[in-house]
């Protein structure tokens, strides 16, 4: 009797543990998710930097790999030099690890600038985002990699 009460008391702890770490991971998913569509309203390129981590690497198509605010600063000014050029961005989900200092999330991204003839340009992207909490507990963009994808037709769900 004595051993099925001990199993009984490990299981049920077993569970509880669980169930909390899944119940934080879940909030961590969220505040995660937040820090993102937080980013991607930033508008100002300090706002911009402020979610980027000093070493943070960038993967754009066509552009090799940008590491820290200087290279990814450039990449940035140099899109902004396309007439009518703008960026949006939907983190579609994300996931926290269980310890809660790292992170990624998945993300649909329309680009659109003005073509020839003033036609409005649209181009649908798909992108993963890697994510890492600093020591201040603000999540910081790490790793930041997307391609086009011409089966998307919309950001939102």
């Amino acid at each position: 009797m004595k051993k099925i009460f001990l199993m009984l008391i490990t299981f049920a702890f077993t569970n509880l543990i669980i169930s909390q770490t899944s119940d934080q991971q879940i909030l961590d998913s969220k505040e995660l998710m937040e820090a993102n569509r937080n980013w991607s309203k930033s508008g100002t390129p300090k706002k911009f930097f402020s979610f980027v981590d000093q070493d943070a690497l960038v993967l754009a198509p066509d552009k090799g790999i940008l590491k820290g605010h200087e290279q990814i600063g450039g990449m940035l000014a140099e899109l902004q030099t396309i007439p009518g050029f703008q960026i949006k961005w939907e983190p579609q989900e994300a996931f926290v690890s269980t310890a809660g200092d790292l992170g990624y999330s998945i993300d649909l991204i329309l680009i659109s600038y003005d073509g020839e003839n003033g036609n409005k340009v649209e181009v649908f992207e798909k992108g993963v985002t890697v994510w890492k909490k600093n020591n201040q507990g603000k999540w910081k963009m790490v790793v930041d990699a997307w391609n086009i994808d011409n089966t998307i037709t919309s950001i939102y769900k």
